[in-house]
């Protein structure tokens, strides 16, 4: 697989709240997913929120990723849900809940303020935060459901109640995730999550792995997703190296009792070997040539410019986009620097 950091939870949480909004809203927010009219485009505010993390009070020592939604109301009238992820270990002390409720309450009025001066409103527009917890401890105790900020001075006071996700309350219900997850894909990711807290030493995680995946296979998904999926399945639940052999052979098993093609580690794998051969042997033509034939493969035959642009590359790019090519959603995500 490709080499990333420990845990690295951050990304695939962020990937997969693009690629399943609508599920994700219905698993974790359901009250608020009765609400949205989900004709209406969903937007990802990238940009909104790097300007509101300017405006905020700059946090330390813990990591969290926050993702801003825009989407539109059966009412007619737009409304943004805020997702922040504790992806930083554990929210141990009562100092850590106090600032992960004050960083939500930022962002909370920071959106407020900034849609009212935008769009000249007199009041806030409706705003959603959701707080998601994951490795979280707690043996004994009940899982937080919401959290408060609070601040007071003399007479006067103010409170904001958010409502939080604890993974762990799945821990042990997977038979209910497994009945959810046929009509919801971001459930799967929500298992493969539970699966690699479960088991922090990686060198347990092949048999939760090849059981998930053996599951998913199960669900009725078309390829497409299932091969979406399984690339977030493993990314969560990442491997050792020297028991992805073990995996790929049973993954190719899998694939091939659904008559289906199995091409995600494999084609890391295929990437790797053709990149070394190809630079030890020094030959461009042979890099160039294996990366079109990996990309023909995942997103089809490609026009004479994307043939010239790859075959006119030199052997450092090819091996970027080569890398690149590991996560790719789409082609340009092959060829960005």
């Amino acid at each position: 697989m490709t080499t990333r950091p420990v845990n690295d939870y951050d990304s695939p949480w962020k990937e997969a709240l693009e690629l399943f909004s609508p599920q994700a809203i219905q698993l974790l927010a359901p009250d608020l997913y009765a609400l949205v009219d989900w004709c209406a485009p969903i937007e990802f505010l990238d940009k909104e929120l790097q300007a509101i993390r300017h405006a905020a009070v700059p946090s330390k020592g813990r990591k969290m990723v926050d993702k801003l939604v825009k989407v539109r109301l059966l009412s007619g009238h737009p409304a943004y849900l805020q997702v922040h992820l504790e992806v930083q270990g554990r929210l141990a002390t009562e100092a850590d809940f106090r600032a992960f409720s004050w960083r939500v309450f930022q962002y909370h009025t920071l959106l407020q303020i900034r849609e009212m001066r935008r769009r000249g409103l007199a009041a806030p527009p409706p705003i959603y935060s959701l707080g998601i917890l994951i490795d979280q401890p707690g043996a004994g105790q009940a899982p937080v459901t919401q959290l408060v900020h609070q601040d007071k001075y003399l007479s006067q006071k103010t409170e904001f109640v958010f409502p939080v996700v604890e993974l762990r309350q799945w821990a042990n219900r997977l038979d209910d995730l497994d009945a959810l997850a046929p009509h919801n894909p971001f459930v799967v990711f929500v298992m493969a999550q539970i699966q690699a807290s479960r088991h922090p030493d990686k060198t347990t995680r092949l048999r939760p792995l090849i059981d998930l995946v053996r599951r998913l296979y199960g669900y009725g998904y078309d390829r497409d997703r299932i091969g979406q999926l399984v690339r977030l399945v493993e990314w969560v639940v990442r491997l050792p190296t020297d028991l992805e052999t073990d995996y790929l052979q049973a993954a190719r098993q899998l694939a091939q009792e659904h008559e289906m093609s199995y091409v995600t580690i494999a084609e890391r794998v295929y990437t790797q070997q053709g990149l070394k051969m190809g630079i030890e042997q020094g030959i461009e033509q042979g890099q160039a040539n294996l990366l079109l034939r990996l990309v023909e493969r995942r997103f089809g035959a490609q026009a004479d410019d994307v043939h010239e642009k790859i075959r006119s590359a030199n052997s450092a790019q090819l091996e970027a986009w080569s890398l690149n090519f590991v996560d790719a959603q789409v082609l340009d995500d092959v060829f960005k620097d």
